[in-house]
């Protein structure tokens, strides 16, 4: 009980509260998130792969090879949606309930929120574009998003304006947490790409010989080797990177907190 009262989402924290509560919320967590996550996920991955294998193969039909890319853009952008909604879903719950419950199915991922999720996914893309020359005023929007994705019966673009000056009054604290937690993500990736990386640049090379005339060089397998290659690292990463989108949900739960305080510190003046 002690240590569910520890990891409460809605606790004023420091940013350093932020990254400690959050790595332990994930690493206790994890095998509930990812027994309710996976197969969501692993969409996501094949579609990631075949992205890739795309930019290997590079069709000679620049108009196929353009469609094939938007197709697949626009499916990517679905699947992870989708995945990450799982994810959320669960800490919904711990929103709600203070504890996570293992799902009873590995096969049947559950999510209430997917809309939401989707929504908010692509209703930020033209914010995110018009935002871009000023890329350190797009960090609020992480918060937009997530307050909006936990809040049931909120509208986005109403509120669009209200949150956004909110998640902006606690830009500091935001990009230190992101700051560390990205830093620590890209080691961890940067030793996780590796094998997909060494596989992809071969491939490209063999691949730009053939359109050129020259033999391909390379076995017969290397093309599924390479896919299955790229799959399971997307897989990997998904849940890699996971851990920011923890960290993020701990920020909105401080900065609802802290606002909380603050409106109520208002009230005590008046």
């Amino acid at each position: 009980m002690e240590k569910q009262q520890e990891l409460t989402l809605m606790k004023a924290r420091s940013y350093r509260s932020i990254l400690a509560d959050g790595y332990r919320f994930y690493n206790e967590n994890f095998r509930k998130l990812f027994k309710a996550s996976w197969l969501m996920t692993l969409g996501f991955a094949v579609v990631g792969a075949a992205i890739g294998m795309l930019g290997i193969i590079q069709l000679p039909n620049i108009t196929a090879l353009v469609m094939a890319l938007v197709v697949l853009i626009m499916l990517t952008i679905i699947t992870e949606s989708l995945a990450v909604a799982t994810v959320i879903n669960k800490l919904k719950e711990h929103q709600d309930t203070n504890a996570i419950t293992t799902p009873l199915s590995w096969l049947k991922p559950k999510s209430n929120l997917m809309g939401r999720t989707l929504k908010a996914t692509i209703f930020s893309l033209p914010v995110c574009i018009i935002l871009l020359p000023l890329f350190p005023l797009m960090l609020p929007i992480c918060y937009v998003n997530i307050k909006y994705v936990l809040t049931p019966g909120k509208s986005f673009w109403p509120s669009l304006w209200s949150s956004y000056k909110c998640g902006l009054r606690y830009w500091g604290s935001t990009f230190l947490v992101l700051f560390v937690s990205m830093l620590l993500v890209m080691l961890i990736s940067t030793i996780i790409m590796m094998p997909a990386i060494i596989l992809s640049l071969a491939n490209a090379q063999a691949h730009q010989g053939l359109l050129i005339g020259d033999a391909l060089g390379m076995p017969n397998y290397i093309l599924p080797l390479t896919f299955g290659t790229l799959t399971l690292t997307h897989f990997i990463e998904f849940y890699v990177v996971l851990i920011v989108l923890v960290h993020f949900y701990y920020i909105y739960g401080s900065i609802e907190t802290k606002e909380t305080e603050r409106e109520q510190q208002k009230q005590d003046i008046r």
